[in-house]
């Protein structure tokens, strides 16, 4: 009998970068030159992802931003949640950023 292991999914990571929930939609515009999107940190942990696609709404970082995340996920949970964007930590911060499923 033989295992045949399943070929690990290739994950598109996404080039991001950080900003604060009550920064600016014109701060985030700046930084989004340079990156295909911004993890929105809260007060502690990690609050959602901001595309440009978020800029043309009204508000802070914080209230504007794709709440349709998970932070670290099993392949179980990604499967069943089927989230927008799926973060990767190490040590509390932020390592991978990439679209779900």
């Amino acid at each position: 009998m033989a295992i045949i292991e399943e070929p690990t999914p290739l994950v598109a990571a996404m080039e991001f970068s950080t900003i604060g929930a009550e920064d600016s939609l014109d701060e985030a515009k700046v930084r989004l030159e340079s990156v295909d999107a911004l993890i929105v940190w809260g007060t502690e942990n990690v609050l959602g992802v901001l595309t440009s696609d978020h800029l043309s709404r009204s508000g802070r970082c914080g209230s504007v931003c794709e709440l349709d995340i998970l932070v670290d996920p099993t392949p179980q949970q990604c499967a069943k949640w089927l989230p927008r964007f799926i973060v990767t930590t190490k040590n509390g911060e932020p390592v991978l950023l990439s679209h779900g499923p």
